[in-house]
């Protein structure tokens, strides 16, 4: 038993000694000068072409084409094609204008309601807008490189956008207003990939009359008995922009 108790004090004492010699090996002292004072930035193999702009818009003009998707219409044709023209004040705002021409016909959603057997309705009765005519402001928030693969990078271009001007339906032109964000992709100095998602707010008539008014087989009612409020509409561009 006592030789039992010797090994049971030598084996303590021994891990006391490890224990100091452990516990004195994580103490690391370094000189100073060596340690890091202040954060520094990443090193660019050129630095120069990180910082540049490589497409600069300032005192040039942009020509758009776009197809424009109407993402909460219920009754008109979603679709719509238009045209835009801008001219780019400095690296950070744009003025500019843009047209749009609604596609005929009515959106799948409104055939559905057609085709039930309980809603014999023709909603084409219903007064449909056919353009919109927008004056439109776009500020600039900023500007970037996003690298695809090791030869080509995209310059990006973030943006939000202000618009005020008129959709017109087929009986009476209505003021409407817009705000929307976007964003830019230059393939090249020139050309880009623009998209613009919009949230446009206009007055219009609701495209729904009480009673068999809008029924198949009776007369197409008069415009002047549908009612109006203000409508919201979310619509999301896609189009191809040059920069002269």
């Amino acid at each position: 038993m006592l030789k039992n108790g010797f090994i049971a004090v030598a084996i303590i004492v021994s891990a006391l000694l490890l224990h100091k010699a452990a516990f004195a090996a994580e103490v690391v002292e370094l000189p100073k000068e060596e340690l890091a004072q202040e954060s520094v930035l990443p090193v660019f193999d050129k630095p120069v072409s990180v910082k540049n702009r490589n497409v600069t818009t300032a005192g040039r003009w942009d020509m758009d084409v776009f197809y424009g998707y109407a993402m909460t219409e219920p009754i008109a044709n979603v679709s719509k094609f238009g045209i835009g023209i801008y001219y780019n004040t400095s690296e950070n705002h744009a003025f500019g204008l843009f047209f749009a021409n609604n596609a005929s016909g009515l959106s799948d959603y409104a055939r559905q309601i057609e085709r039930t057997p309980a809603t014999p309705l023709d909603l084409s009765k219903a007064p449909m807008p056919k353009n919109t005519i927008m004056g439109d402001y776009n500020l600039k928030a900023f500007y970037g490189k996003m690298s695809v693969t090791k030869s080509l990078v995209l310059n990006t271009v973030l943006f939000g956008s202000g618009s005020v001007g008129v959709v017109q339906y087929e009986h009476k032109t209505y003021p409407a207003v817009a705000i929307g964000l976007g964003q830019k992709f230059y393939f090249n100095r020139n050309w880009a990939m623009r998209f613009d998602m919009r949230l446009y707010a206009n007055q219009g008539p609701v495209p729904f009359l009480a009673g068999s008014k809008m029924h198949n087989g009776t007369a197409r009612p008069s415009y002047s008995e549908f009612s109006e409020r203000v409508l919201f509409s979310t619509n999301l561009d896609i189009g191809l922009s040059y920069l002269f």
